[in-house]
């Protein structure tokens, strides 16, 4: 399950699923937006469900369950890619737009985890859950950026306190921190030509992500040979974090 699946990182990642053999669901408030996903699954011979959930809802988050069930069979590996920003000046950060960014970034990360663990995961002794976090967990930035920050940041705490909860089932949480990725999360800032030079300088491969990248490293944590590996916050940064 691939949550925030048909757009912007979420998008690349359930690429890279069907192209190794996986069939899963992405849900989103908008399942119908990545008709190109499910022509890939036809050519790779792949099951793909585009479920409608708002994921701040428990109530949708439950019967995005119910649909999967009936429709896959049990999620054995989550996503948790959903994520938003409102650019404002933390002066002019009005409550509303803070606990919009907090409740899809940091709630639904949760209600999502909560189900399929409860669900699925925990029953069978046995799954797979990477959240997105970011650079921005680590790094500040000169404005427009508070509510994100803070979300990422309670997104690396809570997959530590998850990954300790329920290693005793089997099941690893672990999280990707990006640096930028041309999405639509972030593409205003991006298309400043200033403020893409100076971000592409202080990385030290010297370009932005990609979201092959991404994917390549989401896939490596749901893999066998990430068994071992649970409660890490995976930077896949280009060393622009290793740079400040």
């Amino acid at each position: 399950l691939v949550t925030g699946g048909t757009s912007g990182l979420g998008h690349a990642i359930a690429e890279a699923f069907l192209q190794n053999g996986v069939d899963f669901a992405v849900c989103s408030r908008h399942p119908e937006s990545a008709p190109e996903l499910a022509e890939l699954a036809a050519a790779e011979g792949r099951r793909y469900l585009p479920v409608y959930c708002d994921i701040t809802k428990e109530e949708d988050v439950e019967k995005m369950g119910d649909i999967i069930e009936k429709e896959l069979g049990p999620v054995t590996m989550l996503v948790n890619s959903a994520g938003m920003n409102i650019l404002k000046h933390a002066e002019d950060y009005d409550a509303e737009s803070f606990n919009k960014v907090m409740s899809l970034n940091v709630l639904g990360t949760h209600n999502v985890s909560k189900m399929c663990g409860k669900r699925w995961m925990i029953p069978a002794h046995k799954g797979r859950i990477v959240n997105l976090s970011s650079a921005k967990a680590f790094l500040g930035t000169d404005r427009d950026y508070t509510a994100y920050c803070a979300s990422k940041g309670a997104i690396n705490m809570y997959t530590a306190q998850l990954a300790c909860e329920w290693a005793k089932f089997g099941i690893s949480v672990n999280a990707i921190a990006p640096t930028f990725v041309v999405t639509p999360i972030n593409a205003d800032r991006l298309s400043d030509p200033v403020f893409y030079n100076s971000l592409v300088k202080r990385i030290p491969y010297g370009r932005l992500g990609t979201g092959k990248d991404m994917a390549a490293a989401v896939l490596f944590l749901c893999s066998e040979g990430s068994e071992f590996i649970t409660g890490v916050t995976l930077k896949v940064d280009g060393g622009v974090t290793s740079m400040q």
